[in-house]
């Protein structure tokens, strides 16, 4: 074994035939396919602190939710309507009923404080398939809140079958904006690599990148794919292209996530980022400072405040039973389930402050942040 130290002061010792780390302050060893020869002290140490908390979240779980089931809501508000109000079992939500047994899960701290910053939890699994309008059975959309697992929220009866990425975008307009406060996780690429920005001269400001890139890739108009701008036929996206080379700080972090430049491959991001930044335009546009878009409004979160983050189901969607959900349905179930639980236990608050230097905080700032990625 050979020694190195983290940026934290961790130490670790890594195998010299590869593959394998001990991490005394973690007790773990961490194998196979992290491949640890090669790869950063930091990276390996940050890869074990997921590994020790999501174990730390899952325990929770285990204690404290084992008995729930998911249920299926049909449109409709889902969420508390109101600060501190409760969604029990079998109470009409309009004409929706919550079929999921109620049970509550809350942590608490010193003297008793809840510890919990939300009161609702949702996970998107993103799709870039087709246009805007275009119903995708691959556009998944599950909540919870802190008295129900995550059930999965169907469009609006008399709509399309499965979601439409805008009506996904209208329907977490009305969620952030009555019910609150409410933590939205969505699964593609918040913003692009900082080589992007200093390939096109662009501002490192979020705001102005959203603006940018949807005059130039209009992926929220009607009848709009992704592949027309790719191929000219719409938009100007020849202007605005990257490099599959590129990758954000989040990604290298994370190990297996793919660079959202990377389109037609086996798990590519790409036309879900591409699709989808756009329609965070949209949400900030209507929410304002309602909603919290982290990291770039901010590391942490003000209490009482709804918040926008996004996520890789990849590294929690392991951790859950797949019962008889796909695997898009699993991945936004993951999500909520994920968050929830980390909330009620108070262990989000560490996740949202990972542990980076100044200089990668900076970057971070305009390439976003996974939520999990330390």
């Amino acid at each position: 074994m050979c020694g190195c130290r983290g940026t934290g002061g961790e130490s670790v010792a890594l195998s010299p035939q590869g593959g394998a780390a001990w991490l005394p302050q973690y007790g773990l060893c961490v194998l196979h396919p992290l491949q640890a020869v090669g790869t950063s002290a930091s990276t390996i140490i940050g890869r074990a602190r997921l590994a020790h908390a999501n174990a730390r979240v899952l325990s929770t779980e285990n204690l404290q939710d084992a008995s729930q089931r998911s249920g299926t809501y049909e449109g409709g508000p889902l969420l508390p309507s109101r600060p501190g109000s409760k969604l029990k079992s079998g109470e009409a939500i309009g004409q929706q009923r919550i079929v999921t047994p109620a049970m509550p899960l809350r942590a608490s701290g010193d003297g008793g404080a809840d510890v919990a910053r939300f009161l609702g939890y949702v996970g998107v699994d993103y799709s870039g398939a087709q246009a805007p309008t275009s119903s995708l059975s691959g556009l998944r959309v599950y909540a919870a809140d802190d008295r129900s697992a995550p059930a999965e929220v169907n469009p609006p009866v008399g709509l399309k079958k499965y979601w439409t990425r805008r009506g996904v975008a209208e329907w977490l307009v009305q969620q952030l904006s009555t019910n609150g406060p409410v933590l939205a996780g969505i699964d593609h690429g918040f913003s692009f690599p900082l080589d992007y920005f200093e390939r096109h001269g662009l501002s490192h400001d979020w705001p102005s990148f959203l603006d940018d890139f949807q005059r130039h890739w209009p992926t929220d108009e009607d009848h709009v794919y992704v592949d027309f701008v790719r191929d000219g036929i719409r938009g100007n996206g020849v202007a605005r292209q990257g490099d599959t080379r590129w990758c954000r700080l989040t990604e290298r972090r994370a190990g297996a996530a793919k660079s959202v430049f990377h389109f037609d491959v086996q798990g590519s991001v790409a036309k879900s980022t591409h699709s989808g930044l756009p329609w965070l335009l949209y949400l900030r546009r209507q929410l304002g400072d309602r909603v919290h878009f982290r990291p770039f409004d901010g590391w942490e979160i003000p209490r009482g405040r709804s918040a926008v983050v996004e996520v890789y189901p990849a590294l929690w969607n392991r951790g859950f039973a797949r019962e008889d959900r796909t695997s898009d349905q699993h991945d936004a179930y993951s999500v909520a389930a994920w968050m929830r639980l980390a909330d009620a236990s108070g262990l989000l608050a560490e996740f949202f402050s990972p542990s980076l230097t100044p200089d990668e905080r900076a970057v971070a700032r305009i390439e976003a942040w996974i939520l999990g990625v330390e």
